[in-house]
């Protein structure tokens, strides 16, 4: 199972020299199956290039996109991405129920006009929603050689951390942006540390991390955690490796490299992602 990162910017994108070295893309991640399964987390704009690896692997037949929730940094790249307007293509939307709202409800307006000129009704590709009523998973949702477990986390408006695990290799991702460890109640820290550790600790933990403890305290509220926090959480969840994503957009590649050194001193599995950063698992 490879991990690839296409977005890992938080709030907004940014262009700028400076930002290049970890890139300046939001949310979007990709899984890659050994047997040739696509899951698709997030559709920031970072999602357009993972699409176009997907196309040009050669069969993009059946991708599966899991949306952590709707807030526009996380999906504000969905119209762009490449599998929409191809004819061979076959894409699965998912996300739990939020606000009564379903993911096709919400993909559809996102769609719709005046918003983006081609309409659902137009796209080439052929798309499926399904249709989850659980906010918790109450057994894996099996999706080629996957197996998609999730549990709410704390963030305004709500927000779903998703674990994908392949059955083959035994290889297994958690993927958590958005949640405020401080502010998460002890049922939503134990549903999570229950996602990070059952049926065994993840492989690799990908969690939000714009903030650090000293400089916390004006966002509290905001709906994410500090660095000091992912690392809290990989140490007592056992997971092999961690990476903070959802960096800031006014964090410069120097500032960010000076954060890995610091985050690296005090837990040595650790690193911040990267967009086109490739993790084999």
């Amino acid at each position: 199972m490879k991990v690839v990162f296409g977005g890992v910017r938080g709030t907004s994108c940014v262009a700028q020299p400076e930002f290049s070295r970890f890139g300046g893309d939001t949310t979007s991640l990709l899984v890659e199956g050994s047997a040739g399964g696509h899951i698709l987390i997030d559709a920031g704009t970072g999602i357009r290039q993972l699409g176009e690896r997907i196309a040009e692997a050669g069969d993009p037949s059946r991708a599966l996109l899991l949306i952590t929730h709707y807030h526009l940094d996380h999906v504000m790249g969905l119209p762009s991405l490449p599998l929409l307007y191809r004819p061979d293509a076959s894409v699965w939307m998912a996300s739990p129920p939020r606000a009564g709202r379903a993911v096709e409800k919400v993909v559809r307006q996102l769609m719709a006009q005046p918003y983006w000129p081609v309409q659902m009704e137009d796209l080439h590709a052929t798309i499926r929603f399904l249709k989850w009523k659980d906010v918790a998973s109450k057994k894996p949702f099996r999706f080629g050689e996957f197996d998609v477990r999730w549990c709410p986390v704390h963030h305004p408006g709500g927000c779903t951390a998703y674990r994908v695990d392949e059955r083959g290799s035994g290889a297994s991702l958690v993927f958590a942006t958005d949640i405020e460890w401080a502010l998460s109640s002890p049922k939503e820290k134990g549903d999570f540390l229950k996602l990070c550790t059952e049926p065994a600790p993840a492989g690799l933990l990908v969690m939000d991390g714009q903030f650090n403890r000293r400089g916390y305290a004006p966002f509290k509220g905001w709906g994410h955690s500090t660095w000091e926090d992912t690392v809290d959480v990989a140490r007592e969840t056992g997971v092999g490796a961690l990476l903070i994503t959802h960096h800031a957009p006014e964090n410069s590649d120097q500032q960010l490299r000076n954060l890995e050194g610091i985050v690296r001193k005090t837990f040595a599995r650790a690193g911040l992602a990267r967009v086109g950063q490739e993790i084999v698992l």
